[in-house]
């Protein structure tokens, strides 16, 4: 790759940058010359340098002098068009706003090219960094994560640069030599001074931009040091304390800062130096030009007229412009020198580890449809993991079932990688039927061979689009629907792998959990609404009614919190979120009407003192207080100094200080329920007076804020709500054990009958990934994890993920010594089920020893740095439960998948 990026942009796209500097100089160079023309004619005519009586006025004429050795006189290049005096000024005005135009028409065509040229070198940097990093195996991980963050560096130094970094040259040497042409064309003796001019303007300006920069440097570098100044006195600030050491740090930052001020001065003097000569030429330029025009030694020699002296200046103008645009290009192309060459020596280094395996594959054959994998005296190193394997000699025959045992760090997850072709051997070879995997195409390998490995990665997108990651036709972010090529064949797929790996009961929690999207079709929100009846039917049929505390706009509903009650439905957006419900205007409002803001805020204190004696023997990061405080750990030491300032809640402070203080009271107050935190804060007599509250709330809610808030009707779904609190239009009753269990299942009895089970797994399959946050219903469902999942259901996720793909051959490597034998073993066996008669290598812990009645074909043993065969059927048999899923907590699966999976998403 080309370590200048002006060069990187024009061998991008050449035509592109070719055509833009034919149009521009093709075109507006004769456009501009044409202008200047005009420019010298409208001069002549205005100051009547013809003698009156003269007779009509060639305009545009175009005659260039000759040199007495030449005969002297003209050459006739144009001999214009004889014009009055009036109609040469309005033709010369006609002329000038014609150029004008027409240069403005151009500019845009001009733009259009350079943006496309830039677009072209940005794809072409982003391939060569995609394939570079596509291409770098474990080894080159560092240098794969340093080339992606030097790309974004690289495009942001290079801005405009890609763009016009040929073109600006170009018009540079462009106007310049128009400049000497319209000085030649006006008098030779011209064309010295101009040119002296123009280098003696780019001179100056370059010694103005070294000096500018030195300047900025030093500015940089004046900040730094300040900011190290004062960090290091806040971090001396208990010394400064204890010894009284202040008039000491304000004499040793005075110096510091004195230094650097100093130094910056020295360069701001510098700079001051530089300006001189720039101002001095703003004067010089035009005298020298103008010096040159009345010089007549020693002979003497023909005029200049003002409109010539004109032209030339203006000429030179336009090319001191472009010599300028030019210096300041370079200036911005230094600044991107070094990410360019950092690409440039990154990908050279990628490409230097993936040359050897590239070679192999460009002598590859098909991978065969079946036979051994070998490996002949393999070594191998993972620079993830630290773990090595040598001297291995092993035959696995296929299609066959093989266990791998041994804990982490045993090395049997690097004999996986080696199997999948996802790790190359440093020495030896792997092949499969007498193929080298490393001569595959690794995209056919992949297919061919699945590896779900030891770090499952999830992407942005629903949790469809995370099953069939890796299908070239939903690159785009689509999903697959009924109208999909194959789309019976993906479902069918897509269903094996979801009962295999249990994730069926996940995609249910998660289309539970869902909130609704606000344009849902009318049949489906009909089919909701019409399953609250016979939902109540079926939970009063089971004695079950009491479980369910619904929403009634006439009752408290103790399952939610203070603020639900009052907002009585879900916050559409951030204005009446938990966070800003008590600090909102409208809020506030409502609560003085009602009176109720004094006892919410004697109801908050006495929440934070609560809280701070629950939690007083307790670190802020103990997961109890994450829990089940009101407030974050963050927050503790305001709370406690609220409390010891404010032991009872009269005499408030004054102003806006005594207003944040009960603010965040009313805030904990909002957040309180009392069936969970239970500190006996609301009787019936508040509960009235919040229904009151919510009563007034929707009856003064401002048109402007209507949408803020998706009201609870009985009638209508709720979309701001989940599908679960649609169907139960509300709250399990958490008083009874196992009463989440118990409506559960009951509801999804109802919806298996009503024929809405599919609907919820649709919204499961629909639910966001997005591994950058944490959702909040997720995490509320049990789910763990940044991203909402639970290590083993990413797991369960990075194997479905391949079996969607039905290999050849499935090698898992992932990390199951964290789970129990049983729990692990019962996954594995449903695993063998599904991949009868095809291949399938399996890692697992040493205490997960294989069924002596269902044997693999072959069990090895990682230990330390080698391989070791042993019997299938060594040691005891583990009892396995049938309902336990790969990965997760044995649990009953939610039911037939193949009957209420779908594919849509919509």
């Amino acid at each position: 790759m080309d370590r200048d990026p002006i060069v990187f942009a024009w061998r991008s796209a050449q035509r592109r940058h070719a055509a833009a500097i034919a149009v521009a100089l093709g075109l507006g160079g004769p456009m501009v010359g044409l202008g200047l023309l005009a420019l010298r004619d409208l001069v002549d005519e205005l100051l009547a340098l013809a003698e009156p009586g003269r007779g009509p006025l060639h305009f545009l004429h175009l005659v260039v002098p000759l040199p007495e050795r030449l005969g002297g006189g003209g050459l006739v290049l144009l001999p214009g068009w004889p014009l009055a005096e009036s109609a040469l000024t309005l033709w010369a005005l006609g002329v000038l706003i014609g150029v004008a135009l027409a240069l403005a028409g151009l500019g845009w065509g001009v733009a259009r090219l350079c943006v496309t040229a830039q677009s072209d070198a940005v794809r072409r940097l982003r391939e060569v960094a995609e394939e570079a990093i596509l291409r770098s195996g474990p080894a080159a991980r560092d240098d794969a994560r340093a080339l992606a963050g030097q790309v974004g560096a690289a495009i942001r130094a290079a801005d405009g640069l890609l763009a016009v970094g040929i073109l600006v040259p170009a018009l540079a040497a462009g106007s310049v030599l128009l400049a000497l042409a319209v000085a030649a064309a006006v008098a030779p003796r011209l064309v010295a001074a101009a040119g002296i001019s123009l280098v003696a303007a780019a001179l100056a300006r370059q010694l103005l931009i070294a000096r500018t920069e030195r300047r900025d440097d030093q500015r940089r570098l004046e900040g730094a040091a300040l900011e190290r100044g004062l960090t290091d006195l806040v971090r001396r600030l208990p010394a400064v304390r204890a010894h009284g050491t202040a008039a000491f740090e304000h004499a040793r930052l005075g110096h510091v800062a004195e230094r650097a001020r100093r130094a910056l001065a020295e360069t701001e003097n510098e700079l001051s130096r530089a300006r001189a000569p720039a101002l001095a030429l703003a004067v010089l330029v035009p005298t020298v030009v103008l010096a040159a025009a009345l010089w007549q030694a020693p002979a003497p020699a023909a005029a200049v007229s003002a409109g010539g002296l004109s032209a030339v200046l203006g000429a030179l103008a336009v090319a001191s412009s472009a010599v300028a645009a030019l210096l300041r290009q370079n200036r911005r192309r230094r600044a991107a020198l070094p990410a360019f060459r950092e690409i440039a020596r990154a990908t050279a280094s990628l490409e230097a580890r993936a040359r050897a395996p590239r070679r192999l594959r460009a002598q590859s054959t098909p991978l065969p449809d079946g036979g051994p994998i070998v490996l002949t005296n393999v070594a191998a190193y993972d620079p993830a993991s630290g773990e090595r394997l040598i001297d291995l000699d092993l035959v696995l025959p296929m299609p066959s079932h093989v266990a791998i045992l041994g804990d982490r760090g045993s090395g049997g997850r690097v004999l996986a990688a080696l199997i999948a072709g996802q790790l190359e051997p440093t020495a030896g070879a792997v092949t499969y039927a007498g193929t080298d995997l490393r001569s595959v195409d690794p995209a056919e390998r992949a297919r061919r061979i699945a590896y779900a490995g030891g770090e499952p990665v999830l992407m942005s997108g629903t949790l469809l689009q995370n099953l069939l990651y890796g299908d070239p036709a939903f690159a785009d972010g689509s999903s697959p629907d009924a109208s999909t090529p194959n789309a019976r064949e993906l479902e069918e797929r897509l269903v094996e792998a979801l009962s295999v790996t249990g994730l069926d009961r996940l995609v249910y929690g998660r289309g539970l959990a869902s909130v609704l999207p606000r344009r849902l079709d009318a049949a489906t929100a009909a089919a909701i609404v019409e399953t609250r009846g016979a939902l109540r039917a079926a939970l009063a049929a089971d004695n079950a009614a009491h479980l369910i505390e619904p929403f009634d706009p006439a009752r408290y509903n103790r399952q939610a919190t203070v603020g639900e009650n009052i907002l009585f439905g879900e916050p559409v957006g951030s204005a009446f979120s938990e966070a800003r419900l008590a600090g909102h205007p409208f809020t506030r409002a409502v609560l003085e009407a009602e009176g109720l803001t004094r006892p919410m805020t004697e109801m908050g204190l006495a929440i934070a003192r609560a809280t701070v004696e629950i939690f007083s023997d307790l670190p802020d990061d103990h997961p109890l207080f994450d829990a089940f405080s009101l407030f974050p750990a963050r927050e503790r030491g305001f709370f406690e100094d609220l409390i010891a300032r404010q032991p009872e809640a009269s005499g408030w402070r004054r102003g806006p200080a005594g207003q944040r203080d009960r603010a965040r009271l009313i805030g904990l107050c909002l957040r309180y329920s009392e069936t969970r935190h239970r500190f006996g804060l609301i009787d019936e007599a508040m509960e009235a007076r919040l229904v009151a509250a919510r009563r007034t709330f929707a009856a003064l809610l401002p048109a402007s804020l209507t949408g803020s808030v998706e009201f609870y009707d009985p009638s209508r779904v709720t979309a701001a709500a989940s599908l679960e609190e649609n169907l139960l239009f509300g709250r399990i009753a958490g008083a009874e054990a196992g009463a989440g269990a118990r409506v559960r299942a009951l509801m999804q009895a109802v919806l298996r009958e009503r024929g809405l089970e599919r609907t919820v797994y649709r919204f499961g399959l629909a639910s966001q990934v997005d591994p950058r946050q944490v959702d909040p219903r997720a995490a509320e469902s049990g789910l763990a994890g940044r991203d909402g999942f639970t290590p083993f259901e990413r797991g369960a996720i990075d194997v479905a993920r391949c079996l969607v793909r039905r290999p050849d051959i499935l090698v898992v490597g992932l990390a199951l010594d964290d789970r129990g034998a049983p729990e692990v073993m019962a996954g594995i066996e449903r695993l063998r089920a599904a991949r009868a008669g095809r291949g399938l290598v399996v890692c697992l812990p040493d205490e997960c020893r294989p069924d002596p009645a269902a044997p693999f074909d072959l069990v090895l043993r990682a230990e330390r740095t080698t391989v070791v065969r042993t019997e299938p059927a060594d040691g005891p048999r583990t009892g396995l439960p049938e309902t336990a899923a790969l990965g997760q907590d044995a649990a009953p699966s939610t039911g037939p998948v193949r009957e209420h999976t779908g594919l849509t998403t919509d």
